[in-house]
Parts: structure tokens; sequence; C-alpha cells
């Protein structure tokens, strides 16, 4: 083995320039091996958003998507524990976690940080003496940012109002890295995935999975330069790596994606394994980074229960949300359950949250989040958005509130689900909340079923290789079937989306039109749902992590022209940036978009990577439901008036209080829908409901 990497060493030594190499080794390391990626569009996706913000904005929001945020923002568990309690615990976390030091030929030299460019939004003038003083943004020398290097005010309290449970943790940021390279000690590398890469400029370490293809030779404790393969397209259609995992980096031309990888260097750090370890083994730590790109202080594993990392923006969508104790408020798609926990937080735990889901193994990870964090209210369900209406019943016409498939194991006795786990039995098992009571009958038991030895053979397949991405990580969880229609005084709809706000992001071709337009088209069913199921007088938050107008401006242009009993209303706090006014219409005509009107810009928060806060793209709006809503259907012709309120009394006060303007209303109507409007009482409302019907639509 020594002989022949003798040999390599002499060939490289003795290579002649003008086969290879075309510049000094020197210039080659100083031009390949730096971060400058560039980020890569559809065609026609650059073209839309070209249209929406412009060729200037939209490369500055293309180059900060690129690079993380320079600092680190923390939500405090009030119920556990103050600010500044978590601020000393967190300062002396910082400093007993001084990052190590090696000496591996790698200097680090003073890098300046991106240029602080506004987007024309109005700012407060706090934002930039923040974003300047606090998070040091023009002092990011060698290791500025990094803990244990004195510096006192690494930590910060939030400055904007209503955000006192917030901290933010400075990073640092970009740093120039010099990876040596001498004729006795030659460069010795590991390409990463592009996900794995977005993760370690976050602050995560390179587990086994991330690694693609390494130098070879490479032994435990060897320093190696970290670059980043990002998907490309293939000839088959789709996207690919172009190479075979566990490839061999000689550091020529024919390496996968050399020229690609150029301008794509995260980092140096040392391997935890060897390289048939790191390609032999399924799971650990592969590489530790030592020096990175941007240094940010990880937080796994601290403090838990007692802090949450979450990205500023997601904070204030909670905030905005206004929840108060003994609401029953609903979070349509919860997962991860950070959201859901702030929310029962600003609660102080009274009430009721409803956090629903369609993944089996995330409704599990909110459980366990909200247990960790020791929040009572929270009530986590396996459910679709989509079918979050609960179905009318066939035979009795009634409709069920929140029908369960499966019990939580609280509810069972422990003898039962021990039986459960060993039989095939399904359970019956009675369980009630304070809408309904509904009985999940089992069926007959299926003593006696043969189980082939190829259903033992998957079995034992699965408790190797543990649960895949569609299999659940055991457990149990509820499952439902819907809520009654208004009944929830607030609903927050973190819609799925696109995702392109979330940095960094060093890809996305994978985007076209065509998507971005399906996202809105399933954005827009869930909205219908939410609609549904708050009440009267009551709050929808729609909130997306995506810079694409069309999920977010076009949505709310949409649900106002939808639904006329909606409005959008003022947000507190407000720190985010004015909406988006107009509309867009592609060069081919196949895409056309209305956004905002003049007037409603400032009603919504939108939040700009390139801006000064320097946060996720982020996008909030607060609709605003009217106190009774009119949907008026009669042969076509506006006439008959339902009233869409869970309590009937409560609905037919408010009805006669508003007797003089619906009046008016109907009197401008033509005559044919007043003739038929005439023929309902408002006043004999009430007697014509049975009393049997308003005890059951109580709750």
């Amino acid at each position: 083995m020594q002989r022949g990497r003798r040999s390599f060493e002499f060939f490289c030594r003795n290579i002649p320039s003008d086969r290879v190499f075309k510049i000094s080794p020197r210039m080659a390391h100083s031009e390949r091996c730096c971060y400058k990626p560039v980020l890569r569009w559809n065609a026609r996706v650059e073209e839309y958003f070209v249209k929406a913000y412009g060729v200037e904005h939209f490369s500055r929001i293309s180059e900060a998507l690129t690079r993380p945020s320079t600092y680190s923002c923390i939500r405090v568990n009030t119920l556990k524990a103050t600010t500044d309690t978590v601020i000393e615990k967190l300062t002396s976390f910082l400093h007993e976690a001084q990052p190590k030091t090696c000496d591996h030929g790698v200097s680090v030299t003073e890098g300046d940080s991106p240029p602080i460019v506004a987007s024309g939004e109005k700012q407060e003038e706090k934002i930039e003496e923040w974003q300047h003083k606090s998070l040091g943004l023009n002092n990011c020398g060698p290791h500025s940012g990094l803990p244990g290097h004195g510096d006192a005010s690494l930590i910060y309290k939030c400055p904007f109002p209503g955000l006192d449970n917030v901290v933010f943790v400075k990073g640092s940021g970009p740093h120039k890295i010099e990876y040596s390279d001498t004729p006795k000690q030659l460069l010795k590398e590991v390409i990463v995935s592009r996900k794995c890469a977005e993760a370690v400029l976050r602050g995560a370490q390179i587990f086994v999975p991330g690694a693609l293809a390494c130098s070879a030779h490479v032994e435990k404790g060897d320093t190696v330069a970290v670059s980043v393969a990002v998907e490309q397209p293939s000839s088959e259609g789709g996207w690919n790596f172009g190479f075979t995992r566990g490839t061999v980096l000689q550091g020529l031309e024919t390496d996968p994606q050399y020229h690609e990888r150029s301008g794509m260097y995260i980092g140096q750090g040392t391997t935890l394994m060897s390289r048939a370890g790191i390609f032999r083994e399924s799971s650990g730590v592969a590489v530790e980074m030592r020096k990175r790109v941007f240094e940010l202080p990880s937080f796994n594993d601290v403090l838990e229960g007692e802090i949450f990392l979450q990205n500023l923006p997601s904070i204030v969508a909670a905030r905005v949300l206004d929840p108060q104790r003994g609401e029953r408020i609903l979070d349509m798609c919860a997962a991860p359950g950070g959201k859901t926990t702030a929310i029962a937080i600003l609660m102080r735990d009274e009430g009721e949250v409803i956090a629903a889901d369609r993944s089996h193994n995330k409704v599990l990870d909110i459980q366990k989040l909200a247990k960790e964090m020791g929040l009572t209210c929270i009530k986590a369900y396996k459910l679709d958005a989509l079918k979050a209406i609960c179905r009318k019943n066939d035979s009795s016409g009634s409709t069920l509130s929140n029908c369960k498939n499966e019990a939580q194991d609280a509810d069972v006795p422990d003898s039962v689900l021990q039986s459960s786990k060993d039989t095939d039995h399904s359970l019956t098992v009675d369980v009630s909340n304070h809408d309904t009571q509904c009985t999940v009958n089992g069926e007959s038991s299926n003593h006696g079923t043969y189980l082939s030895k190829a259903h033992d053979r998957k079995n034992a397949r699965r408790l190797k290789n543990g649960p895949g991405r569609n299999h659940c990580k055991g457990g149990r969880v509820e499952s439902s079937k819907g809520f009654n229609p208004n009944s929830f005084d607030r609903v927050l709809l973190d819609a799925p989306c696109s995702a392109l706000g979330l940095r960094p992001r060093l890809f996305a071709g994978q985007e076209t039109v065509e998507s971005l337009r399906n996202h809105a088209k399933y954005q827009r069913r869930m909205f219908d749902q939410a609609v549904q199921l708050v009440r009267p007088g009551g709050t929808i938050v729609y909130s997306t992590c995506t810079i694409n107008p069309g999920e977010n401006e076009a949505l709310v242009r949409y649900a106002l022209d939808s639904y006329g009993f909606l409005s959008l209303a003022l947000q507190h706090p407000r720190i985010g940036g004015p909406g988006l006014v107009g509309k867009c219409d592609l060069s081919d005509g196949n895409l056309v978009e209305e956004w905002l009107r003049p007037g409603e810009e400032e009603l919504v928060q939108r939040f700009d990577p390139s801006s000064s806060l320097d946060t996720i793209g982020f996008f909030i709006a607060n609709n605003q439901m009217a106190l009774t809503n009119f949907i008026l259907t009669v042969g076509g012709v506006t006439a008959a008036i339902l009233l869409l309120r869970s309590d009937v009394k409560q609905s037919a006060a408010i009805f006669r209080r508003n007797i003089r303007q619906i009046r008016h209303w109907i009197e401008e109507e033509s005559v044919s829908a007043s003739k038929a409007a005439e023929k309902v009482k408002p006043k004999e409302l009430e007697s014509q409901i049975p009393e049997k019907e308003i005890q059951k639509d109580k709750h």
C-alpha cells in the first residue's frame, strides 16, 4: 500500500502541466476550494420570479438562500423556565463546548460578511441596529462568533415587542478556509450529498448515509476537505448525482462532478472512520467538522423541554394566531410540533390544542415533543387535512365531531394493550371527548391463522432494518375521521408548500411552474376545509415557508374572493415586510395570477431572506371570520338564510340584533329574492328548531 501511494505521489509531481493542470496547484485550490454556490432554477420558474420581484431583487434572494442565517433563534418554554435562566444556562454550555482546534494544515482567515441589502420594505431602525451590532455581521473575523472566545454578548434577548420568550445566539461567517496541499501531502476529500451539506451548514456533523465518495487511503483521524455534490439532470429524465456511492476520488478532472463542485466546499473535518468503515457501516458519524464556512452553535439534546430551536417567522405565526386560555384551537398540519407547542404555551396549557397530521410517525413526534415540554392540553391525531370535516352519518343524519379508529394507550388498560399486541383482534373501546362518544367495534378474533415463513422473514427484515419511510416507528396514535363544522375558535394552517424559502438551499431545479401550481391547488383545498372548521368570529392564520407568490398572495386573493365573510386583520407582532401587489402573466399565457390589491399588502407579513432580518422566506396572513355568515342559495338566487353557528340560541340573538342590516340588504336584492326572503321570519327561527336539535348541537 505504501509503495502504491509513493508511486501515485511521484506521478502527480512529474505529470506534464499541459496534460492535466492548466494552472498551478495553489491557484487550483484557491479557485476551487471555496464556497461560492450558484442556485440554478428552472427557466420558466426563474421568469416567473423575475416578474414578481425584479431581476436584481430575485438575484439577491437567490444568493441569500444559499447561506444559512447568521444566528440561531431559540424559543423558551416559559412554563418551565424564564428567559434569563435559559440565557445563563446556554452561556455556560457554549463556553464548556468550546470547539477543539486542530493543526492539520488548515488556517482560517478573516472573511467579509455578505452585504446587508434591504428588500424595499420599510424596516424599523432597530432591525438594522440589531442586525449589525447584536449579531455582529460586520465583525465576522476568525472565530468572531464562535463560542468560548471571550464574547460576553454571544446570546441576546429578542428586541421586538411581543417576543419576550425568544433568544438569539450569534454565529459567524462566511469564513475563508485555506486547504493545505503540498507535494508531500495530497489533499484528501469527502463528497457529501446536497441534503447532508445543507444540514452541515446549519451546524450538523456528517453522518454515514450522507457521504457519497471519498479519496483513497483515508484512515481514521485524517483531515479531509468536504465538498458537495448537487443533483444533475439525467438522460432518462429526473435528477441524480451521476456516480455510484463509494467512488474513489483521485484529485483529477475525471473525478465525479469535478467542475460542478468548484466553489462548493463547505469546510474541513476529521474522519471518525476509515474509508472502508464509511461505506460499510449503516449509521454513525463519519466526519466531525472542525472548520466550517459558517459557524453556528449546535443545541442538540440541550435543555430538553426548556427550549426549542425554531425559525423566527414560525414563532411570529403562532403569536399572530393570538390564542387565549380555554379556547379550542386546531393546528391542521402540525408536524413537527413547534407551532403546536408554542400555541399551548401561549395558552398557559389551559384549553385544547388539536394537532393533526397525516403521518403516523410525525404524530408520534408531536406527542413526544409535547411530553418533553410538559404540555397536557395537546391532543395529536392522525388525520389528512383534506378530510378534516367529519362526514354525516347516513342513518341518523347527525355529524360526529371526532371519530377515532384507534384509542390512545392511556385510555386502554395495560392488559388489553398487551393482548392487542399478541393477537390479531381489533379492540372494542369507548372513546369519549367533549364533542361526542363513539365506539370502534371489533370483529371476531383470528385464532388459528397460519403465518407463512415469508411473513416471518419479512418481519425479521423490518426488525433488522428499522422502520421504513412508510412504516410506523411503533407506538399507538389516535386516528380521527374529522371534526364538526364551526367547532374551533382558531385554526392555524401552516400548509405544506414548495419550501423555497428554507435556508440554506443548494438546489432548486426540481420545481417547475406546473409543480408550483399543484402546490397552490392543494393548499386551496386545505383552506376550504379550514374555513368550515372555524366558528363565526374566529381566526384562520395561513402561513408557508416559500417565496412563491402563487402559494402566498394568490391564495389570499382566492380566499377573499371566494368567501365574502372573510377579511384580513392586523397582525401583532409585525416585523415582516408587505406583500406583493398586482398580478403575473407569463409570456406563454399558461400562468395568470392575481395577487393582493392596493391597501391589502400591509395586512400580511412577508419575510424576505435577503432583507435585514436575515430569516428564512416566509409568509403569514391573518384571516378574520365575520360574526354571522350568510350563505344564500335558493334556485340559484340569493334568498334563504342559513346560520353557521354551533350555538343556535346565541345565533338567533345575534340575528335579531342585526335585523335592520339584514332587511336593508334583502331590499336591495331582486324582487323574486325579496319575496322568497319574506317567507323566512327571523324571530321565528328559534321556535322552528326542535329542542333536541338545540341540545345535540351544544358542546
